[in-house]
């Protein structure tokens, strides 16, 4: 009896207690809020600045453009949030004072389907099917059936290719439905596979050695130049076919079937159905489609190095660039962006040298279509990043020389203005006399639009692969710092 009585005293005492730590939570404090034509990023932060609580979260799971207005007069925080987070499919935790606010799982975000012969309409075994740029992806079982689960909210191109058969890619809205769906996936016949073979002689000596000239070209203007290129490696160069073009050695590649690179600097396989590759006059060209794995570390010493690596790879990147633009966080994340003009006389780029506003050189409007927007700007842009340095074998090759030997502020092929790590800068082609080699100098890159009004998707790719072309640093690290789009660093992550 005695025991009965102590246990109910101990259960009254803890509900009192939990009851009394509910009612002193940060939560269950009341205000009055006025949200007026806002986004839910700006929201919080106004949130922030009125009760001085702190907010966690991933700037990728909030939606950029969205916009609402309500008000709220005496209404617990806990209340407010559940109101505005509901909305945009997240929730929250209290973590010692802090909001943590997160995704809902994406267990209903599954998209089902079966491939088959558009002809026979039989079912088509072994079919890759996957997201681009991407490391969720499956093969179709003995029916032709796949299932790719926890899909995260964003628009996406479904591709799905099959030996003997047309890759085909299938946009996905960010708000199509997939639920309930079993799409059926017609595959055409590879107009190739049906042409007779022809078997050709022997290729000569000349040739062997032409066709390894321009592997080793390849594999520099592919995998890149960066210290991850000498990790990284083509499984199967067999499959690569090589074409000059012109006395000037510009040159094209072709595939016969997927090309396998294994990245051992990031920690990926890669398999890329390369549909083309062309270097011409120094600007590369290379599209295609990515499925990427994760290779297992052997240790978690080299799992550190790969998130390590990762992230790395991540900033400054043309995706950590576009993220940025569409977060409308440009500065914060460290680019600036200035005006870049082609002189027709001089083959080179040149830039002012008091750049105009980011608003007066590119901006986002809503496309009609969530999570993806058109950009609008009058020309090219250099994008300078200024958390990063160039390295040393970057200048080297590509910054040029003064008649004294001294390198001048300015590249090959993108004369602009430089900006140095402590917020200097110099003019094009200015000559200095000290050697550039013991100046760090911001990573610094080119984006030539070939695409008026050019869309551009979250997160942050460009929705067509022909919308841009890039000179400068980012051409610097090619496929060896490649990162799937669902990529991001730990530090963002919640």
């Amino acid at each position: 009896m005695l025991r009965g009585f102590l246990v109910s005293i101990y259960a009254f005492w803890c509900i009192n207690a939990q009851a009394q730590e509910r009612s002193n939570s940060i939560l269950d404090f009341e205000y009055v809020v006025e949200f007026d034509n806002v986004t839910l990023s700006a929201a919080l932060r106004q949130l922030n600045r009125q009760t001085q609580i702190n907010f966690s979260y991933n700037t990728m799971i909030i939606p950029k453009m969205d916009k609402f207005s309500v008000t709220y007069d005496s209404v617990s925080l806990r209340s407010i949030l559940e109101d505005i987070l509901s909305k945009a499919n997240l929730y929250y935790r209290e973590v010692n004072g802090t909001i943590v606010i997160l995704k809902q799982p994406s267990t209903d975000r599954t998209i089902k389907g079966q491939v088959l012969d558009v002809e026979t309409q039989t079912p088509l075994p072994y079919a890759n099917v996957f997201i681009d740029n991407s490391t969720f992806g499956v093969a179709t079982n003995r029916e032709g059936y796949f299932e790719i689960k926890n899909i995260p909210y964003i628009a996406f191109n479904l591709v799905v290719s099959h030996v003997g058969y047309e890759p085909k890619t299938i946009p996905f809205n960010y708000k199509q439905p997939l639920q309930n769906n079993r799409f059926i996936i017609e595959m055409d016949v590879e107009e190739v596979a049906l042409e007779p073979v022809e078997v050709s002689a022997n290729k000569t000596r000349k040739q062997r050695k032409s066709d390894r000239r321009l592997l080793k070209r390849f594999e520099e203007d592919f995998l890149g130049r960066d210290s991850n290129a000498k990790d990284c490696r083509i499984v199967n160069p067999e499959v690569l076919d090589f074409f000059v073009l012109d006395s000037l050695n510009n040159y094209e590649v072709t595939a016969n079937d997927k090309l396998y690179i294994e990245n051992y600097a990031l920690g990926y396989q890669v398999s890329y159905i390369l549909e083309e590759f062309t270097f011409i006059n120094g600007t590369k060209t290379y599209i295609g489609k990515a499925q990427f794995t994760e290779l297992e570390p052997k240790s978690r010493k080299q799992n550190s190095r790969w998130e390590e690596a990762r992230g790395k790879a991540y900033y400054g990147s043309v995706n950590h660039f576009l993220n940025s633009l569409i977060e409308g966080k440009v500065a914060q994340e460290g680019f600036s962006v200035n005006t870049v003009q082609f002189d027709s006389v001089t083959s080179e780029y040149s830039t002012p040298l008091n750049p105009a506003k980011l608003s007066e050189i590119i901006r986002l409007e809503p496309s009609g279509k969530d999570l993806e927007y058109r950009l609008l700007g009058s020309s090219d842009i250099e994008v300078t990043y200024t958390k990063g340095f160039e390295d040393q074998e970057y200048k080297k090759l590509f910054r040029s020389k003064s008649k004294s030997g001294n390198y001048k502020y300015t590249d090959q092929k993108s004369r602009s203005t430089i900006s140095l790590s402590n917020d200097q800068s110099l003019t094009s082609y200015q000559v200095v006399g000290m050697d550039i080699s013991d100046v760090p100098l911001f990573q610094k890159s080119v984006i030539l639009f070939q695409e008026k009004q050019p869309l551009i998707a979250f997160p942050g790719y460009f929705s067509s692969k022909r919308a841009a072309l890039y000179l400068g640093w980012w051409t610097w690290g090619g496929f060896s710092v490649k990162l799937p789009l669902n990529f991001r660093p730990k530090e963002q992550d919640q």
